[in-house]
């Protein structure tokens, strides 16, 4: 995948080139609203017209939903802003580990940009157009499409550029909007959003299903050796054999210690150290995906321990793991099973955080048709295959976000006029409505600079 930087960065110049002489050629038929350059147009608004006017009933139908749905949106933004501000007031070293600041624009390349290659795909300024192309045109022509249902007059369609960065807008007659009935501007409102979600379900089975199609179970990936219990009274001392583990010694044993691993506890009025048993795997320092054991291949959990099953503690075998620096071979004499010497043991084994909240709790779910202990490798052209798996889980992603970040009370955001709209109809004063609307917009708009806050002073 490297040499594909260099044709996405390519692409990146040739597509900013266009857009600039794109803009220079139409300069008449463009406004300007600060640094953003408007393109308006009629393009689309036949497209528009046919839906509203030919699918009446179901559009109307579900039009409760998508209120429905920009409620939980709106109320899951807001609880997931709160959880944000509390890890980071809370828990400062989340920092060290997450270094790119809280709140910043979804831009080309800031994985790489801020180290955090490790939690995300590459982000390719290819997938950036294509992925904005995509929620930009399905969110805007879903806001017309109710506009026309509800017989509120469209201006205009078009094209909005901030750079080389593209998006999408469909103009409303602003007046006729707001006199129309609270439920129909909320649904209004609320297409957009529904839209996004609605296709980020689509590509998560787009994700799902080119996955089953194009990898094939490779391998198995260890992420911890055996763990045992060790009583600190039965410590005897302490040695660094490595510059990664700590060797404990006790009268039963020898045992092994990392940073990952360094956790002490108190049970039954005594002391413990959980530590990893001497144990061949650890011996040998093996790391990686185990991918072969002589001559078998092992592609997931269930084959290493068919294979290990039918070994004795004593015999030798060749392993062959593989990671992001290659291939290694490790030459390992099984040892005696802590909990039965009549069997080979080998000594890894696979860790599985446990999600806490229910955000986590989904988000481990949506995956779940992947098993976290086994390593999948396409089936057919390597590259081309991450290619498009990374771009579907982006656009997917994408559009999940701005379903999301749209929703937020805000004056600039789709949320904005939602919230006020519902507190106007529970409340029945706009007096109120607007001082809950201000008042949701500062303690938002806090909310940011107090994330910004201390991002900042714990990089410094």
């Amino acid at each position: 995948m490297v040499d594909f930087w260099i044709y996405d960065v390519g692409f990146m110049i040739l597509f900013s080139g266009f857009v600039a002489w794109f803009l220079n050629s139409r300069k008449k038929d463009l406004s300007r609203e600060g640094i953003i350059f408007m393109y308006r147009t009629k393009f689309g608004i036949d497209v528009i017209k046919y839906i509203g006017d030919n699918f009446k009933r179901g559009l109307h139908r579900i039009k409760y939903l998508i209120v429905g749905v920009g409620f939980v949106l709106m109320g899951a933004m807001i609880w997931m802003l709160g959880q944000t501000v509390s890890i980071y007031l809370l828990h400062p070293e989340i920092t060290k580990i997450i270094k790119a600041p809280p709140i910043a624009p979804l831009i080309p390349y800031f994985p790489k940009l801020f180290g955090m290659e490790s939690f995300f795909p590459p982000f390719y300024f290819t997938y950036f157009i294509v992925a904005l192309a995509i929620v930009a045109i399905v969110h805007e022509f879903s806001h017309g499409i109710y506009m026309r249902l509800f017989k509120i007059k469209i201006k205009s369609t078009g094209l909005v550029f901030l750079g080389p960065i593209l998006g999408a807008f469909v103009e409303e007659e602003k007046k006729g909007f707001e006199k129309k009935k609270k439920l129909e501007q909320m649904t209004v409102l609320g297409a957009g959003v529904f839209a996004n979600l609605l296709f980020a379900l689509i590509f998560y089975g787009l994700y799902v299903a080119f996955f089953f199609s194009s990898f094939a179970a490779s391998g198995y990936v260890f992420n911890s050796y055996g763990v045992g219990v060790v009583p600190l009274e039965n410590i005897t001392g302490f040695s660094n054999d490595s510059e990664v583990l700590v060797k404990i010694t006790t009268d039963s044993g020898n045992y092994y210690l990392d940073e990952v691993l360094a956790v002490q506890l108190t049970q039954n009025n005594g002391q413990y150290l959980i530590a990893y048993p001497e144990a061949p795997a650890i011996l040998a320092g093996m790391r990686g995906a185990i991918i072969q054991a002589d001559d078998v291949k092992i592609d997931g959990q269930d084959k290493l321990r068919e294979f290990l099953e039918n070994k004795d503690p004593g015999e030798s075998v060749k392993f062959i793991t593989e990671d992001n620096e290659g291939v290694k071979e490790y030459d390992i004499v099984l040892g005696e099973h802590p909990e039965d010497s009549s069997r080979a043991y080998l000594g890894v084994g696979h860790s599985a955080s446990s999600p806490k909240g229910i955000i986590q709790g989904v988000l481990v779910k949506f995956m779940s048709f992947k098993d976290s202990s086994t390593l999948y490798k396409p089936t057919w052209d390597g590259n081309f295959v991450y290619f498009i798996y990374h771009l579907l889980w982006w656009v997917m992603i994408i559009n999940l976000l701005v379903a999301l970040f749209n929703m937020m009370p805000l004056g600039m955001l789709d949320g904005g006029r939602f919230f006020y709209l519902t507190v106007l109809s529970i409340f029945k004063s706009e007096r109120v409505a607007k001082m809950a609307y201000k008042i949701a917009g500062r303690i938002i708009l806090f909310m940011f600079v107090l994330l910004m806050f201390f991002w900042f002073i714990r990089i410094i």
